[in-house]
């Protein structure tokens, strides 16, 4: 230290992180500590904020900020079918005994290991008490058991807003992260741990993600174990398990899929287990009592008289379920003269319990898609999916359309997956195999037409001079007349490709993968069997002999009429024969190598249905960029034997084949067969064709389909179970597969609100 002159102003002398004012004449007049920013606590104040804000929001948005919660009760299950050994987790107190409130003035209460921590139990509308019950446990970690629609995610929501507003300096931020994309297989937890928070947080760098997770700063509330895999929900178990000791989480899951996945591994160590108990007629009414204010509490009197006059009625069995309760609640939320809660306990009106949900179901669209603006984008966080906010507020009347039609196609098949390959599977063969072909024959003739014809434009060769309006229409004739002769073969032979091959397949074209790369080892196993490259061989064969002849039978039609000349009829029928054999030797060569390149996909551990369907696109183009240029000079190199064995001519025709229209022929040829082979051969292929042309054209999807299934399982409609969606209870997808769409009363005075 330096001490100040006499007589000279203040100064500021610092003792290492404490430094001390002095005045005039060396005087101390104050002293103090300096702290300087911890970047760690920084960032997990920053993230904590940018959460919180993200999942009020949300709550808002689905109406759990209501003043009177559903009433839904978590019961703790200490150790027996689902727990581990109390004392590692609430210890040995009475699981029926009610759960602690947390003192108001010590929220954040740390365990003491002389007293024994609460149970993790209590009702939603206990909410603090349950996240007090929490932060006690003596790992913070936690397992919310219960069946469909019984609550699990809105607890999660909740739980994570409650402790994000305790959260104290140097506690972990709460993360809501939904579980289904990951894969314990080949990902580990820490780096998709990693990716999720940039992903939903693009504000984060990855330095700062890791910085976070690895000082342990971050509390993952993982929902849904239940939409992975089957097959992958133990294996995920298993990671969670051999996390170090002390990290905090809490999961949810469905009951049964736990219990079966328990079934052949151990129990998420350490945790508290709590599951929903079901809602009872008393709670109900009473719910809907409390829920109501004064001046209307009178149109709900009725309802609420008849679940506790007699718990047996079908009204009762449909309200004691949260998902239902809530949609009661928000479907009669409004007044209406034509239209009252008592009505539900009306026998006359709703016989059944059937009658009632498919009632009140026809309010759902409505409440989760609502009809009014969006909030603004919230700062640091991702755009929801990729849509815009126009394309995000749909008109109901639509999405129950889309939702319907998605239901139909899923009660045709019998089966609750909805995986996007089987799409093809709500259009008829012949009518399909159709569109494949036209689709894809407008596409090489439009292609192969615009560049003949703008050669002819600019072209002029050795002959006289052209004027404008000539060569406009040199170059309109001929590409039309080209996009014909090359059109109309890729339309015959993308119709008969894509029904042979649905044939052998003996349905829908699965996603595949590249097995070979470019550098390295190959990428595994799974190569396609002997008998599937011989009929790739055959169906290339086919494709190709058709594809050859009939762009030689239309080139000498098309010259002979363009020119007058009925020599080139003559000409055809040689071409067709000399272009079919070519084309059917080299269709048939890469048709052999795509199949060896290629391996299925292995659907029950295979990524999300966004990251599949990216995959297998990947997996066409480079196929594509693999195989094209094969084609391409197998055709236009490969025909100069052909030629040589049959003396440039046949049938006393002379071939006129030299190298510069040789290499067009092939690169064209290799575009044609290549995108024919794309669209009709492949599961990205017929997704294109249909849920991205076909389906939208006709109302039955919208443009991005995709995007609006991750938006429907975004807002609770859909469930995600590995690489497909299923709608979130059976109910609902029987409810949506009634046809006509109805729209009831209830759905319009949504609209209209």
């Amino acid at each position: 230290m330096t001490g100040a002159e006499p007589g000279s102003g203040p100064s500021l002398v610092f003792y290492g992180p404490t430094a001390i004012l002095s005045g005039a004449n060396s005087v101390q007049n104050n002293y103090f500590t300096l702290r300087f920013p911890d970047r760690l606590e920084t960032a997990a104040q920053q993230l904590g904020n940018v959460v919180l804000a993200q999942w009020r929001q949300e709550a808002a948005l689905r109406g759990l900020h209501g003043p009177e919660p559903i009433p839904v009760r978590w019961c703790a299950r200490p150790g027996g079918e689902f727990g581990d050994h109390p004392d590692l987790t609430a210890g040995p107190t009475d699981p029926a005994g009610p759960a602690d409130p947390v003192d108001a003035a010590d929220p954040v209460r740390p365990a003491d290991p002389a007293d024994p921590a609460d149970p993790v139990e209590g009702s939603i509308a206990d909410l603090a008490s349950f996240a007090g019950a929490f932060l006690r446990l003596p790992q913070r970690r936690l397992v919310v058991l219960g069946g469909p629609g019984s609550g699990k995610t809105t607890l999660a929501v909740l739980l994570v807003v409650e402790l994000l507003q305790r959260m104290r300096e140097g506690e972990p931020v709460p993360v809501l992260l939904p579980l289904a994309s990951w894969r314990p297989r080949v990902e580990h937890l820490a780096d998709w741990l990693d990716h999720q928070l940039l992903r939903e947080y693009p504000y984060l760098s990855l330095e700062t993600a890791r910085l976070l997770r690895l000082g342990r700063r971050i509390l993952p509330v993982l929902d849904g174990l239940d939409e992975l895999p089957a097959a992958e929900q133990s294996v995920a178990l298993d990671k969670l398990n051999a996390l170090e000791d002390g990290t905090p989480l809490v999961l949810t899951c469905r009951t049964e899929n736990y219990a079966a996945a328990i079934g052949s591994t151990e129990v998420l160590r350490s945790a508290a287990v709590v599951e929903a108990e079901p809602l009872t007629a008393e709670e109900a009414a009473r719910y809907l009592l409390r829920s109501a204010t004064p001046q209307h509490r009178h149109r709900w009197r009725p309802l609420a008289d008849a679940l506790t006059g007699d718990p047996s009625c079908p009204a009762a069995e449909v309200l004691t379920v949260p998902l239902m309760l809530w949609l009661c609640r928000t479907a009669y939320q409004r007044p209406a003269p034509d239209r009252q809660p008592g009505d539900l306990a009306d026998r006359c009106l709703f016989p059944t319990p059937e009658a009632i949900e498919s009632h009140l179901l026809d309010s759902l669209v409505p409440s989760v898609y609502p009809s009014g603006p969006l909030p603004p984008p919230q700062p640091g966080r991702r755009a929801s999916a990729k849509w815009s906010r126009e394309e995000r507020n749909r008109d109901p009347e639509r999405v129950s359309r889309w939702l319907g039609f998605l239901a139909r196609h899923l009660e045709r098949n019998g089966r609750p997956d909805l995986a996007w390959w089987e799409l093809d599977g709500a259009m008829r063969l012949v009518p399909r195999m159709l569109l494949t072909g036209l689709l894809t024959g407008a596409c090489v003739a439009l292609v192969i037409g615009a560049l003949d014809g703008a050669v002819a434009f600019y072209g002029n060769g050795d002959g006289p001079a052209r004027d404008l309006t000539t060569r406009f229409a040199d170059g309109f004739t001929i590409a039309v007349l080209d996009g014909l002769i090359n059109g109309l073969p890729a339309v015959l032979v993308s119709t008969l490709a894509h029904g042979i091959a649905f044939v052998l397949r003996d349905g829908a074209l699965q996603p595949s993968r590249v097995r070979i790369r470019l550098v390295g080892r190959t990428a595994g196993a799974g190569a396609r069997s002997g008998p599937e490259i011989l009929a790739r061989a055959g169906i290339g064969l086919v494709a190709g002999l058709v594809a050859g002849a009939g762009v030689g039978l239309l080139q000498g039609i098309g010259r002979a009429l363009a020119s007058g000349d009925a020599a080139w009829y003559r000409v055809g029928p040689v071409y067709a024969a000399f272009f079919g054999a070519v084309f059917a030797l080299a269709a048939a060569l890469t048709g052999a190598l795509m199949a060896w390149v290629e391996a299925p996909v292995t659907i029950a551990s295979a990524p999300g249905p966004r990251d599949l369907l990216d995959l297998n696109r990947r997996t066409v183009l480079l196929q594509w960029l693999m195989v094209a240029p094969v084609f391409g000079c197998l055709v236009g190199l490969g025909s100069r034997p052909l030629l040589a064995l049959v003396h440039n001519s046949l049938w006393g025709i002379r071939l006129i084949w030299d190298a510069g229209y040789a290499l067009r022929f092939g690169v064209l040829a290799a575009f044609a067969i290549g995108l024919g082979t794309m669209l009709s051969l492949t599961a990205w292929g017929q997704w294109t064709v249909l849920a991205r042309t076909w389906l939208p054209l006709t109302g039955r999807l919208p443009l991005a389909a995709m995007t609006f299934l991750e938006d429907a399982h975004e807002r609770g409609v859909l469930r995600k179970v590995g690489a497909v969606y299923q709608f979130r209870h059976a109910r609902l997808r029987q409810h949506f597969a009634q046809a006509p769409v109805r729209h009831s009363r209830t759905s319009s005075h949504h609209r209209t609100t």
